[in-house]
């Protein structure tokens, strides 16, 4: 089954007296990238968690955000002494300079932000990590589902442009049947309107050759084929195909384009323009399959 590389998907997991929250959000990327976000209070575990989903998704634009609760008592919050000290005595500094009443107080001094520090001891880094992990497993679990019921979504809509663009090669194929007697008659006409006299019949034929010869579009019509058969093929299979199914496409516009400057039969053209058209629209769905 086909996934989508868009998605979105939510978990939480409480385990050691912490509470992990996890939001998944994916979004198309011709290639994996991966963003996690703690609020900057946990580098270890952006790190952690980020390896952790390089490990089990393959493509797309991903955004995590991991928040951390304790249920307990933690000491994660301490006091830079050394900066609170230098702190007050600027402050009092101030105060002294300009004749400031207010003493420093605890409220003013915790107001500045590099006196309180988070920090995190290994071993409950090591806890915060195995409550994590298991909160990132669920929410990967439930993001693939997501993406496989868009990813059937894709496949249904892909589908049926497959449907279309299979009757369009089918029209290509019986309209190139009379090449030779189309290109006899546009000779013919073209030189008896140029000339005015009726062409030689053994050279009529030998240019009509020539000109068959060069707008035979028989070998595109097999590849286009074969590109729509390895595309259904892809679509049933496991696994990431999208960078596959979009070389395909790239094939089959390549196809109708080289079969649009062969043929100057205005049906085939216009029935190249369809094709191009409709890979065009196949294009667009492949651009968010992983």
């Amino acid at each position: 089954m086909i996934r989508s590389m868009t998605g979105f998907a939510r978990a939480e997991e409480e385990k050691g007296g912490i509470l992990c929250s996890v939001e998944l959000k994916s979004v198309n990327s011709k290639h994996l990238n991966i963003d996690v976000n703690t609020g900057g209070r946990f580098t270890e575990l952006e790190i952690k968690a980020s390896r952790f989903l390089r490990d089990h998704l393959r493509r797309g634009t991903i955004k995590a955000y991991i928040d951390i609760l304790f249920m307990d008592q933690a000491d994660v919050i301490q006091p830079d002494m050394g900066m609170a000290s230098a702190y007050y005595r600027a402050l009092n500094q101030l105060a002294d300079k300009f004749k400031i009443a207010d003493r420093i107080s605890l409220d003013v001094m915790t107001k500045m932000k590099d006196i309180l520090r988070y920090k995190v001891s290994p071993e409950l880094m090591e806890k915060i990590w195995d409550c994590a992990k298991i909160a990132l497993g669920k929410a990967v679990t439930d993001l693939n589902k997501d993406k496989e019921r868009e990813g059937e979504n894709l496949s249904q809509a892909i589908r049926s442009y497959l449907t279309s663009l299979r009757q369009i090669a089918n029209s290509l194929k019986e309209e190139s049947k009379g090449f030779l007697e189309f290109y006899r008659e546009q000779l013919k006409k073209r030189v008896e309107e140029i000339l005015n006299f009726e062409a030689d019949k053994n050279r009529l034929e030998q240019e009509v050759v020539i000109l068959a010869e060069r707008a035979d579009i028989s070998e595109e019509i097999v590849r286009l084929f074969s590109h729509i058969d390895s595309f259904e093929k892809l679509l049933d299979k496991d696994g990431e195909c999208g960078i596959q199914l979009d070389f395909l496409c790239q094939e089959m516009h390549r196809e109708f384009s080289t079969i649009a400057a062969k043929s100057k039969k205005l049906s085939i053209t216009s029935l190249s323009i369809e094709g191009r058209t409709l890979v065009n629209k196949i294009r667009e769905q492949v651009q968010n399959i992983e």
